[in-house]
């Protein structure tokens, strides 16, 4: 019994190293790879506690290493992050051990003694305490380094004072397991291991419920952002169009008036006709030609609303044949509007945006001017609309499409100007 329970446990703390990385790297890593390095390391640590009773160095070392490999196939790199992950994890394992350790042998006494046995009481309570403990730190690291999010850091504090509650009962418990009187009083202590046990198990089932839940409202706040963007793009689709068409109707007209003003010789009377309509013209907007009509598109319609503002549109637009239209669409729209909304009180407006291609990969760089600076005042970048129930997902949208593309993004202030640095890396040919 002794020896299945102690595979158990062993079995926990092979999930909940894959669990721990792949939460603070952010991994989004196959089912097989997750499968796979549990039980590897799993294998390893049966193995090595067998031919190594007295040498779990080389455990910890294996097991460890099992694990930094693990996260190099599912982010197919290694950075400092991946490194950091794997060493807090079995740091942290072999803190907890080592303090638990010493902690109840100062309260118990021959504690080792009683660790002893095929079936030792005190060895479940020890075992169990050691895993309430080592998950309860590991969510409380997950949270100082905000992996989760406002919601998780309230799940982590709930954790830590349900599994605080927990130690303090199974500490307890095994005091009682070692006196004299822990015999008479054996179906006692179980009900209170199982139900110590079970108020934690359940615990946790319900609050990853409670984040899945909340993941799944935040990206349905994302779909309707998008949606509404989506909508305002028709609309201003729409528009564009009925201007050219207007346009394409009126240049009929004028095409024939200075058709018949050139047959008649007066050719000064077409120069000051041709100089009259050169302006409604310019209205249609500033025009940028590239290769992806996507771009083209959002940029003409954004800018050309504009009045007063200089556009500065410089460097050559990479392939972005790897993205999709709408992702494009999403992710130059919002940050052209917040540009835009930006500007709109300012005395000096200005909007730039600069495309390049460096050792292969591909950056864009948008700027605005700004009144005050930004990242001092709003770090955060939240919505500054009154009604911001419904704004303020911009940045995150742009932020989401760019991870999904395995991208970078950084927020930089240079003066009285605001930007955004996107890069992607180079698609695989």
């Amino acid at each position: 019994m002794m020896q299945m329970f102690e595979v158990a446990a062993t079995l926990f703390d092979s999930i909940l190293t894959i669990w721990f990385v792949t939460r603070f790297c952010k991994l989004e890593s196959k089912r097989r790879y997750q499968i796979g390095a549990v039980l590897l390391i799993l294998c390893v640590t049966v193995f090595c506690d067998k031919l190594f009773a007295d040498f779990n160095t080389v455990s910890i070392l294996l097991c460890a290493a099992i694990t930094l490999m693990y996260t190099a196939l599912s982010a197919y790199s290694i950075s400092f992050r991946q490194i950091l992950a794997v060493c807090l994890f079995w740091v942290s394992l072999m803190a907890v051990s080592s303090t638990l350790f010493i902690v109840i042998s100062m309260i118990t006494q021959d504690f080792e003694s009683h660790l002893m046995g095929s079936d030792s009481t005190v060895r479940y309570i020890y075992v169990i305490l050691h895993k309430i403990i080592l998950f309860t730190l590991l969510r409380l690291i997950l949270a100082l380094v905000n992996v989760d999010g406002k919601v998780g850091r309230l799940n982590a504090v709930l954790t830590f004072t349900v599994s605080a509650v927990s130690v303090f009962g199974l500490g307890a418990t095994m005091v009682i397991a070692t006196t004299d009187h822990a015999s008479t009083l054996g179906s006692q202590i179980a009900v209170l291991i199982v139900s110590f046990l079970l108020v934690n198990i359940i615990l946790y089932f319900m609050l990853a419920q409670i984040q899945r839940l909340q993941k799944k409202e935040y990206e349905l706040k994302l779909l309707e952002e998008k949606t509404a963007f989506d909508s305002a793009r028709h609309e201003e689709t729409t528009a564009v169009w009925q201007n050219v068409r207007r346009i394409q109707h009126d240049m009929k007209h004028h095409f024939s008036v200075i058709n018949a003003q050139l047959e008649a010789g007066k050719a000064d009377e077409s120069r000051e006709y041709l100089a009259k309509l050169i302006p409604e013209i310019e209205s249609m907007g500033r025009v940028i030609r590239s290769e992806n009509k996507t771009i083209d598109y959002i940029i003409n319609s954004k800018l050309s609303a504009l009045t007063d503002t200089q556009i500065v549109i410089s460097g050559l637009i990479a392939d972005f044949s790897d993205i999709e239209d709408r992702d494009l669409a999403c992710l130059f729209g919002n940050i052209l509007d917040n540009a835009i909304e930006a500007i709109s009180e300012l005395e000096e407006k200005r909007i730039e945006i600069l495309f390049s291609v460096e050792n292969a990969s591909r950056m864009i760089i948008f700027k605005n001017t700004i009144g005050k600076s930004v990242l001092k005042n709003n770090p955060d970048l939240r919505s500054t609309k009154k009604d911001n129930s419904s704004h303020g997902f911009g940045h995150k949208i742009v932020e989401k499409i760019v991870s999904d593309h395995r991208g970078m993004i950084d927020y930089f202030e240079e003066g009285d100007m605001f930007g955004v640095q996107i890069i992607f890396p180079g698609i695989a040919k």
